[in-house]
C-alpha cells in the first residue's frame, strides 16, 4: 500500500514487535554497500591482499623443489582469515560507536524503529558486505589459483565451498564480537582493543595449553598442522575433520555476542 504526497511515494510498513523499522534500516545498510562504490573498493582491497599474496605463494611453490614449497593451506588461513579478521575489526569499530557519537543513532531511534532492528540491520548489512567482498569472491579466486598454478590442483568443489563457509564463520565471530563491543564503549579505541587482545590470546595460549585447540575459533581456518589441521583445510582437501567442537563453540559464542549486543543497546541512553 502506498500513499502519495506531492511527488514522493511512502511505503506503509506493517512490521511489528522488535522488527519494527527493520526493513527500512536494512535497505539503507544494503544501499550503503551495494548501491555505491563501497563494495567495489573493499573487493579490490581484499583481492589485492588475499589473492595477491596467494598468487605469490603459488609462484614460490612452483619454483621450489618438490615438497619444499610454502604450506599453501596455512598461508591461505593467514591471509584469508587473519588479515580479514583485523580488517573486520577496523571496519566494525565505528558501526555502533560512530553513530552514537555523531547523533545518528538517536535521530534514527526517534522514528518508529526498535533498537533491536537498529542493531540487527547493522549486523546483517555489514555481514553481507564484508563476507561477499573479503571472503567469498576472493576465496573463489583462490580456488582458481590452486587449480591452475599449484600442485594442489582442482580441489573438490563442494569441499572447498564448505571450507569457505568455515572462513565465513570465523570472520562472523570477529564481526559480532566487535559489534558487541560497540554497545559497551564510547570510543573506537576501546571497541577494537578487546578483539585484538583476544585474537593474540587465542593465538598464543593454546601453545601453552594444547587442549584449548579443540575450542579455539582460530583453528577453524588455520593452525599448526603438526597439532591439528584446521577445519577449513580438512574440508577443502577432502580429509576427515578431527573435531567439530570449534564450530559448535564459535556458533554459540556468536549467538551470545548478538544477544548481549541487543540487550546492552536496549539499555543505552541517548
Amino acid at each position: 500500500m502506498s500513499t502519495y504526497v506531492g511527488n514522493e511515494v511512502f511505503d506503509m510498513v506493517s512490521e511489528r514487535g522488535w522488527r519494527r523499522g527493520f526493513g527500512n534500516l536494512w535497505q539503507g545498510e544494503f544501499s550503503s554497500w551495494f548501491r555505491s562504490s563501497r563494495w567495489l573498493k573493499h573487493l579490490l582491497l581484499w583481492v589485492i591482499l588475499v589473492d595477491g599474496f596467494m598468487a605469490i605463494m603459488a609462484y614460490a611453490t612452483s619454483q621450489a623443489p618438490e615438497q619444499e614449497g610454502p604450506p599453501l593451506f596455512l598461508m591461505y588461513g593467514i591471509f584469508g582469515s587473519m588479515f580479514v579478521a583485523f580488517g573486520v575489526m577496523i571496519i566494525m569499530q565505528r558501526a555502533i560507536v560512530g553513530e552514537k557519537r555523531e547523533g545518528t543513532a538517536a535521530w534514527v531511534l526517534s522514528k518508529p524503529v526498535t533498537r533491536s532492528s537498529f542493531v540487527m540491520s547493522r549486523l546483517l548489512g555489514n555481514t553481507l558486505g564484508i563476507l561477499v567482498t573479503s571472503t567469498l569472491i576472493p576465496g573463489l579466486l583462490v580456488y582458481l589459483i590452486f587449480g591452475v598454478f599449484t600442485p594442489v590442483g582442482w580441489l573438490p568443489p563442494l569441499g572447498f565451498l564448505a571450507g569457505l563457509l568455515i572462513f565465513c564463520l570465523h570472520i562472523f565471530f570477529w564481526l559480532t564480537l566487535t559489534l558487541m563491543m560497540g554497545t559497551f564503549f564510547e570510543s573506537a579505541t576501546g571497541v577494537i582493543a578487546v578483539p585484538i587482545a583476544l585474537y593474540f590470546a587465542l593465538w598464543f595460549i593454546p601453545s601453552l595449553i594444547p587442549s584449548l585447540y579443540k575450542i579455539n575459533p582460530l583453528v577453524l581456518t588455520f593452525s599448526d598442522p603438526a597439532v591439528m589441521p584446521s577445519i577449513a583445510q580438512s574440508l577443502m582437501s577432502g580429509t576427515p575433520v578431527e573435531s567439530w567442537l570449534q564450530v559448535i563453540v564459535t556458533v554459540v559464542l556468536c549467538v551470545i555476542f548478538i544477544a548481549v549486543a541487543i540487550w546492552r543497546f536496549n539499555r543505552e541512553e541517548f
